[in-house]
């Protein structure tokens, strides 16, 4: 099989986990726009929510450096607008003439860091790693939950990619079912599966590393890339080397390896891209489904690079200006 060449004209790829076909469109990035200048969304301690905590947090974890920071390095808290709703039984879906609904019950939560102004890409391994653990706390506990079927952890980093407040902070929800996109996801990897007998994403980790275009970063145990089919420009991808259906059994080691990768990744996006807005999040295998076998967890971030139109809302097929080979070849060099 030859390695793809850089694209220059548009061309359809199709994701080999979920079949969806994307469009990268290469001149679209030579259209002439407006250059848009952004800035950090900026607020004072004293009226931030997260400097000035007061209830009582569902998980403490102390700084690597206590006299730096007065004791706490971590905590999670109830969100106190929730999307979700607390219960004490399990929703049940129920018919509503053609149509079907279910209460909205859940957990959600905030994930708040010390600092009011440090970001992930600018803190230590040592406070990347612990932030890592808060969450795989978290997971553990909330995974015992009999209604919760899955669990997500996810990062939004500026206005544009829906954070309200500066101070930076992780959500994370725990849902009586499993979202659409996930469940495309899991049913992608196990019919590959299925008629390979081996892990989708294993295979797609196998060439990116022997081919190396769209590598960007590596170490002992975890490796970023741009995906072969990228939802949006510059997206990257953090996948541990070896085949792990769960986020949640990383040992202190691994986290340490994740730390220094999704530090590096972080920093790369920023500086080619003039520090832009993004999320990320985590997908790992559903809480009680046993996908372990077959699915491989992994980390998505998604720079804000552009907004939908109506070519990307009537037909779904996101149109990716800059190439991952090109993307690869900048975040390279950073």
């Amino acid at each position: 099989m030859k390695a793809v060449k850089n694209v220059d004209g548009s061309e359809f790829r199709q994701d080999l986990v979920s079949n969806d076909w994307i469009l990268i469109a290469a001149r679209r990035a030579r259209r002439p726009h407006k250059e848009e200048k952004r800035k950090r969304l900026e607020s004072s301690k004293k009226s931030c929510p997260f400097d000035n905590l007061r209830d009582e947090p569902l998980l403490w974890l102390p700084s690597p450096s206590r006299s730096l920071f007065k004791d706490w390095w971590v905590q999670i808290i109830p969100n106190k607008f929730p999307a979700l709703e607390p219960h004490k039984t399990c929703p049940v879906a129920e018919p509503t003439g053609p149509y079907k609904r279910m209460r909205g019950v859940g957990f959600h939560e905030i994930i708040v860091s010390r600092d009011h102004n440090r970001r992930i890409s600018e803190m230590t391994l040592n406070e990347a790693e612990i932030l890592l653990y808060a969450y795989q706390e978290r997971w553990r506990t909330l995974a015992r939950e009999e209604c919760v079927r899955y669990i997500l952890i996810f990062h939004n980093q500026g206005p544009r990619a829906g954070a309200s407040v500066f101070h930076p902070h992780s959500q994370l929800v725990a849902l009586p079912i499993i979202p659409p996109d996930v469940a495309k996801s899991l049913d992608g990897s196990r019919l590959y599966f299925a008629r390979h007998k081996k892990c989708v994403h294993c295979a797609m980790l196998s060439w990116e590393r022997k081919n190396k275009t769209r590598v960007i970063y590596e170490n002992k145990n975890f490796i970023a890339f741009e995906p072969f089919a990228s939802r949006v420009s510059y997206e990257t991808r953090i996948f541990p080397k070896r085949h792990a259906g769960n986020f949640e059994d990383l040992d202190k080691k691994e986290r340490m390896s994740l730390a220094e990768a999704l530090i590096v990744s972080l920093k790369k996006l920023k500086s080619v891209l003039s520090d832009p807005d993004y999320n990320f999040f985590i997908h790992t295998a559903p809480a009680k489904d046993g996908a372990d076998g077959y699915y491989h967890w992994h980390i998505e971030i998604l720079p804000k690079t552009s907004i939908w139109a109506g070519l990307e809302l009537g037909t779904g097929i996101e149109v990716v200006a800059v190439s991952p080979e090109d993307a690869a070849k900048e975040l390279k060099k950073r």
